[in-house]
């Protein structure tokens, strides 16, 4: 046993010895600089790479990919979830309404675009929202989702000051041409509306829900940390991700949002209230495993000729939370280290600093 200590103590003798010479030390700042120069490289190409229109999934089997594919997908859309909670999607009128805290109508330049609220999704994140998303878009519609939620900061924003009700959002939305929400209506305001639509997305078992909610659940904890916390975009919409993260999926008991039991009680509970309280004809009780049928069947709709999305695979979501986990953990690197870069030549070429 005395011949493994030994080693180990000879090595880290030999590793502090190396960190003690100037070589290292040379070679350690030119690693530095290398390093952080080419992660501004990488970020700049994917700054220049990035687009909205990117955010929906274009392959609509993404779950026949392998998940080594999905991962990396994933981290592509977390890149993309970054820049959206910066406000890099945001039109200049929204920022400029959620800058001055006032709202203006900011209605589609086309008349034929505005339009009404005429389907509410009333699913429970990880129930295939998503897929519905995509099949919606695909039939014509156009669908207020996590997309767009970043997109309408200046909407969340006056709804949260209490300058507008739920009908006035719905109506705004409207006027900017969406007639699909997944995000904003829970089911008493569709029972108030008997126009509209309502689809409750479900899974195959509570369990199966639980199990694929608590790999998403993350994003709220994230979204409680700097530096996202510190992002107008993000308080903006932070009551609602409270609300969608932690109320819906627990009954208001939000300090076990994170808890098995509770998250599958409440889907039980909630599917069942929703069932119980809105008319048959109103609502469709949908899994996407079911297909293009009865989703067109409810709207009236012909069916279309390419399959059924199925998107936003668990491995997918993984990817997506792996990459927002890491710019949460190093974030502070990202800015001290351009400082201790430039600290370190302006003591190698600096006399008045070098001798501090």
């Amino acid at each position: 046993t005395s011949l493994p200590l030994l080693r180990c103590v000879l090595i880290v003798r030999f590793i502090a010895a190396v960190c003690k010479s100037n070589s290292y030390k040379m070679f350690l700042l030119r690693s530095r600089i290398v390093i952080l120069s080419a992660s501004l490289l990488l970020i700049l190409s994917l700054l220049s790479l990035a687009d909205p229109a990117d955010a929906r999934p274009t392959n609509l089997r993404e779950q026949e990919e392998s998940n080594v594919v999905s991962l990396f997908k994933g981290a592509y859309v977390g890149w993309t979830t970054a820049l959206s909670l910066m406000g890099y999607y945001e039109d200049d009128a929204v920022k400029d309404n959620l800058l001055h805290q006032r709202l203006d109508i900011n209605a589609a330049p086309d008349q034929d675009d505005r339009t009404t609220v005429q389907i509410v999704g009333l699913g429970l994140g990880r129930t295939g929202t998503t897929s519905l998303v995509v099949a919606l878009d695909l039939l014509g519609y156009t669908s207020v989702h996590d997309d767009e939620q970043v997109e309408l900061t200046d909407l969340y924003a006056a709804w949260e000051r209490d300058d507008i009700e739920i009908d006035e959002v719905h109506e705004i939305l409207g006027l900017r041409g969406y007639n699909v929400t997944m995000k904003t209506a829970d089911y008493p305001w569709v029972l108030r509306h008997p126009e509209v639509k309502a689809i409750l997305t479900v899974r195959d078992s509570p369990d199966k829900y639980v199990n694929s909610w608590l790999a998403a659940a993350s994003f709220m904890t994230l979204m409680e940390q700097a530096p996202w916390k510190w992002m107008a975009t993000v308080q903006a919409i932070l009551p609602s991700l409270e609300e969608e993260y932690k109320v819906e999926t627990t009954s208001g008991n939000i300090g076990n949002y994170l808890d098995p039991r509770t998250l599958r009680e409440n889907y039980v509970a909630y599917i069942s209230t929703v069932q119980d309280a809105i008319p048959a004809e109103q609502l469709l009780t949908f899994n996407v495993k079911q297909g293009w049928a009865p989703l067109c069947e409810f709207l009236g709709t012909d069916v279309p000729d390419v399959p059924f999305p199925h998107v936003h695979t668990r491995a997918k979501l993984q990817g997506e939370m792996y990459f927002l986990t890491l710019l949460t953990w190093t974030w502070r690197l990202a800015v001290t280290a351009p400082l201790y870069v430039a600290l370190l030549f302006a003591k190698k070429y600096i006399p008045s600093l070098s001798t501090k």
